[in-house]
């Protein structure tokens, strides 16, 4: 359930139908309006029930799968005609042997129950890849990334950094000039999301994102050529 707007919020409005992306057509505020309209008629768990039949709808599926131990498996093929092989078993090891970019419900103000805290990825590390990959070690491999690529206090030059506002992974990147230096530059878009910069331009980008593609343009050219 909640994979299902991760999805959506990271690439909201995002111009990706160039590459085939089957749900570039549904934003943040297709989920919000499901989620907050009918309040009287129907339970919360109902609208995300309409959100999963939405997004089934969409990828041309008749149902969802719920069983962890088949998740696992996927996850554990090694074969480049698996599904896995797309870069989910990929991601997945650089998360549970560099940074620990874990998605959980920890916090408090979220939607999604408490059902896959913390705990949950660290054993999902440890079922796809061995039981080595506990606590301890991953917190050893995140220190070791952060100690050798320098974290946020990260000492580069000629590296301009960009991030979109509604994108959730803008954390954990640099996001105002003050947060490096030299001739670093460091460009935060507001109200884009995921890599918005990279994709083709839309008739529908926002003046700030035309901008920052003119900002970027001009920073690579002064560096690199």
């Amino acid at each position: 359930m909640a994979g299902n707007f991760m999805d959506i919020v990271q690439y909201n409005e995002d111009n990706r139908a160039f590459e085939g992306s089957q749900t570039s057509n549904i934003s943040i505020k297709t989920l919000c309006d499901i989620m907050t309209k009918n309040d009287e008629e129907i339970t919360p768990m109902q609208k995300y029930a309409q959100v999963n039949d939405l997004m089934l709808e969409t990828f041309g599926k008749k149902c969802s799968e719920i069983k962890y131990s088949k998740m696992v498996k996927e996850m554990q093929e090694i074969s480049w005609d698996s599904s896995a092989a797309s870069g989910e078993r990929q991601w997945t090891y650089q998360t549970c042997n560099e940074f620990g970019f874990f998605q959980t419900t920890d916090l408090e103000n979220q939607p999604f129950g408490k059902e896959f805290g913390i705990e949950f990825s660290i054993r999902l590390c440890q079922d796809i890849f061995g039981q080595k990959y506990d606590k301890k070690f991953l917190q050893s491999k995140i220190d070791w990334t952060n100690v050798n690529y320098g974290g946020k206090d990260i000492k580069v030059s000629r590296v301009i950094f960009i991030n979109g506002s509604i994108d959730p992974w803008h954390a954990l990147g640099l996001t105002n000039k003050n947060d490096t230096e030299g001739d670093n530059q460091v460009i935060f878009i507001e109200d884009t999301a995921h890599c918005a910069n990279m994709y083709p331009e839309s008739p529908n980008d926002l003046p700030q994102l035309k901008q920052a593609r003119i900002d970027i343009l001009k920073f690579l050219t002064e560096k690199l050529i």
